[in-house]
């Protein structure tokens, strides 16, 4: 009996160890937890007070290219005859080439006429301002205003001379063109243009002999 309380006794004590044991680990978890320090909370950047400067390419609306792939050089000639004169026309060019369809410039053209009842020459000359709008990839409409400072014979009224006189004449130009480039960059090429002067005037010394012209152009 004495055996068994004391065997009793002694399960009691394990137990209670045991006990006090779990007891102390628990508390240690809970001690351990609660001191542990909570994450930091992930705060996002704050957004740039100025925004980052535009890009070249936004201050020229896309248009990336060297200013001096923007220009073009070109020219023009033409050859005519009638019964009375023949005409030989050639031009320079400067142009801006904007980047999709349409490109603008100036030019400068000579004409010479040779006058075979008079057996006179004559020399047209003036500035101009064209604008051509690409269509297709080979065809365009072409659009130019010119003024030419331009010679004429007045006859006189006796025999076959006559004096030689000079005006300005100014033609408004519309027609279309048919280009084809040489190099796959479009730089470099031949264009053929058909023309409608609105404002010719036989009677106002016209240096064209019609309102419809034709004109051979190069580019480069």
């Amino acid at each position: 009996m004495k055996n068994s309380i004391l065997i009793l006794f002694f399960f009691i004590s394990l137990a209670a160890h045991a006990q006090q044991t779990d007891s102390s680990k628990v508390d240690s978890t809970n001690k351990a937890k609660s001191v542990a320090p909570a994450a930091a909370p992930v705060v996002a950047p704050a957004a740039a007070a100025v925004a980052p400067p535009a890009t070249a390419a936004a201050k020229t609306g896309g248009d990336t290219r060297p200013f001096i792939d923007r220009l073009r050089l070109g020219g023009s000639t033409g050859f005519w005859i009638d019964p009375r004169k023949t005409y030989i026309e050639v031009a320079a060019s400067l142009a801006y080439s904007f980047p999709k369809m349409l490109t603008t410039g100036v030019g400068f053209r000579y004409i010479y006429t040779h006058d075979r009842v008079y057996n006179k020459n004559l020399n047209t000359y003036g500035p101009s301002i064209f604008a051509r709008l690409t269509l297709t990839r080979h065809i365009y409409i072409w659009a130019e205003q010119e003024v030419l400072k331009t010679e004429y014979y007045v006859p006189k009224t006796t025999g076959k001379d006559a004096s030689t006189e000079s005006t300005s004449v100014g033609s408004t130009f519309l027609g279309l063109g048919f280009v084809r480039s040489f190099r796959k960059s479009g730089r470099g090429g031949l264009s053929i243009q058909v023309l409608y002067n609105f404002a010719y005037d036989r009677e106002d010394h016209s240096p064209y002999y019609s309102p419809v012209i034709y004109r051979v152009g190069y580019f480069f």
